[in-house]
């Protein structure tokens, strides 16, 4: 996991990759960071599909949820055997690739390796007919540039763009740039598999909650997003890091459905289930800046900042037959 978004570019080759067809319709989604007994509580037909940013497959969640699995890097190869096996039994159709390779804590290579491990672990299932994505990028959009001429030119078959965001509950702007210019540039379908907001930008639950119902409404009408997962599966008093603020959260610690739950869960409100917050809006921003105060907390952000990015060059790109040219923006620190 871990987070962060910016864009660069590079060179003036024009690369060409072929996509898979896209989905007709958007599909919500979640990134699964919780306790698995917590699957059992989403009800049938609440998600489309979901994915796990380091293990498996999850036996409790709703029947017709897909599960996408997710090749991490080259430090889980006991995982990615797992996951393989999974692809095999669960007649996979996508498959995500490497989590966050721009960061040193994550999956952390160069644009070589990634796409010498694309050509050996990936690109025999892309072969098979599977939609393989590009890697997850957090920030570093010139490595993103170089993989994908790379990546080309060694003769991968990328299907759709994979993108982390995370930033300020005022940055819905600069959100939506970063997924409009993503998909003009590279033109291909584009995946959202993590984003939320920051603990950084000190948020109330309303604005926080707020940010989230735009952005599935926004993404919802472009037919180009095909899917999104909002970072927000575990329990408020349990967050999986601290560079998010833990009002994501779309669980209160007992198990039960917060509000958030409910803007990104609509099939909720179908099947009956409220929702109660068992933080009040004070004691939620208190337990965030709590988190924004602990030190571990500030290395992490002076890390991600002090690797955005400050400008983008702008190369001629076209990918897949018949598509108009697209774009993507830069981000130079959230």
């Amino acid at each position: 996991m871990k987070f962060l978004s910016t864009f660069a570019a590079a060179t003036s080759a024009v690369v060409v990759l072929s996509a898979a067809p896209a989905s007709a319709k958007f599909g919500n989604g979640l990134p699964w960071a919780a306790d698995n007994t917590w699957a059992k509580k989403i009800p049938e037909g609440a998600i489309s599909w979901y994915h796990h940013w380091e293990r498996g497959y999850v036996p409790d969640m709703p029947k017709g949820a897909e599960y996408v699995p997710t090749f991490w890097g080259p430090e889980k190869w006991d995982d990615w055997n797992q996951r393989k096996d999974e692809i095999s039994k669960h007649n996979s159709k996508h498959i995500l690739a490497f989590n966050e390779p721009d960061v040193a804590s994550q999956a952390n290579m160069s644009p070589d390796e990634a796409v010498s491990l694309f050509m050996k672990e990936l690109q025999p299932y892309a072969e098979q007919g599977i939609r393989v994505s590009s890697p997850q990028m957090v920030f570093n959009m010139d490595w993103l540039n170089q993989f994908m001429n790379k990546c080309h030119s060694a003769g991968c078959n990328v299907s759709f763009m994979a993108l982390h965001w995370y930033g300020s509950y005022k940055d819905m702007d600069k959100f939506k740039h970063w997924v409009k210019n993503v998909h003009k540039k590279f033109n291909l379908p584009v995946w959202v598999t993590e984003f939320g907001i920051t603990a950084e930008s000190n948020p109330s639950q309303d604005q926080v909650n707020k940010f989230a119902d735009e952005a599935i409404k926004w993404m919802a009408k472009q037919d180009y997003v095909e899917r999104a997962a909002w970072n927000g599966c575990y329990d408020i008093s349990t967050p999986p890091d601290q560079y998010a603020t833990p009002l994501n959260a779309m669980f209160n610690n007992g198990g039960s459905f917060r509000q958030l739950a409910n803007i990104w869960l609509p099939a909720l409100a179908a099947a009956g289930l409220s929702h109660k917050e068992n933080h009040s809006s004070g004691n939620s921003r208190r337990h965030a800046q709590m988190i924004k105060r602990s030190p571990s907390f500030k290395a992490e952000t002076a890390k991600r900042n002090n690797k955005a990015e400050k400008k983008e060059r702008k190369p001629a790109y076209s990918f897949g037959p018949g598509k108009k040219p697209l774009v993507r923006i830069a981000f130079p620190k959230l």
